[in-house]
């Protein structure tokens, strides 16, 4: 006599129906299509509109020397020179800042650096990057100019690049005007860069009557306004009865059976 359990069945009756197990869909296509998608999301793009500047952002300025914003391990801010001018995009993590729009204002920005500290500037115009938290001195609200964008401070000065003696390059925030010098080309990733919704064309908005069959009842969308109901409606209007000129219509329409 064998010492093994016997082998439990699932009980079966006539009649039943074999049931097949359910094999994994193969999802290479889709992992391709998703590296695809992900590897444009990431691609750099110029930022053209202030809506543009939320989020990852690298600022550069197209000096003799071009150059991006900068901060090191020690929350010093410099402008770093850039490897390749042709194909702008940052090489390290320390070149991104991340924009976000300041709580209570509608058109203030704040500039976040890598190492979780905002750029800020004083009143003399010394720019640093090492606050870790938000004042007006942190505020900057930019301004969109012909070749780029401009950043102004809390004391009415903007941002720019000082070229000094011996070829070295200094950010201060002193300028009075919008030049050269003050205007930064700024780059955010694709999956971030701003896309407005879109609006329907004139004449596309629909009626009171045609809306709400729409949303509450079956439509075949065989019926719609015509001139000839138009006119009805404004003369009914005109002689006080357009509730009644209504009704009529839906029932027409046959969307209310019970308007009668």
């Amino acid at each position: 006599m064998s010492d093994k359990a016997p082998k439990k069945n699932k009980l079966v009756f006539k009649g039943d129906k074999e049931h097949k197990k359910k094999k994994r869909k193969h999802r290479s296509s889709e992992n391709e299509g998703r590296t695809i998608e992900g590897s444009t999301d990431q691609v750099w793009v110029r930022a053209d509109t202030i809506e543009d500047l939320v989020g990852p952002l690298f600022i550069t300025h197209p000096s003799d020397t071009p150059v991006c914003l900068c901060v090191d391990e020690f929350d010093r801010f410099l402008a770093y020179p850039l490897p390749d001018e042709s194909s702008p995009e940052p090489v390290i993590m320390q070149q991104v800042f991340v924009g976000t729009r300041a709580i209570g204002s509608t058109n203030a920005f704040t500039l976040k650096s890598a190492n979780g500290k905002y750029l800020s500037s004083d009143k003399f115009g010394v720019v640093s990057c090492d606050s870790e938290a938000i004042g007006g001195q942190e505020e900057w609200i930019p301004a969109l100019t012909d070749a780029g964008i401009a950043f102004e401070n809390v004391h009415g000065k903007y941002l720019m690049i000082d070229e000094v003696a011996g070829g070295g390059i200094r950010v201060r925030a002193d300028a009075d005007d919008v030049g050269f010098c003050e205007t930064f080309r700024v780059y955010c990733q694709a999956r971030f860069k701003y896309k407005p919704k879109s609006k329907k064309k004139d004449g596309e908005s629909e009626g009171p009557v045609l809306g709400n069959v729409k949303r509450y009842q079956s439509y075949g969308g065989t019926k719609d306004y015509t001139r000839e109901d138009k006119r009805e409606l404004k003369k009914a209007k005109t002689e006080g009865r357009l509730a009644e000129a209504l009704l009529d219509r839906r029932e027409k329409l046959k969307a209310d059976r019970y308007c009668k």
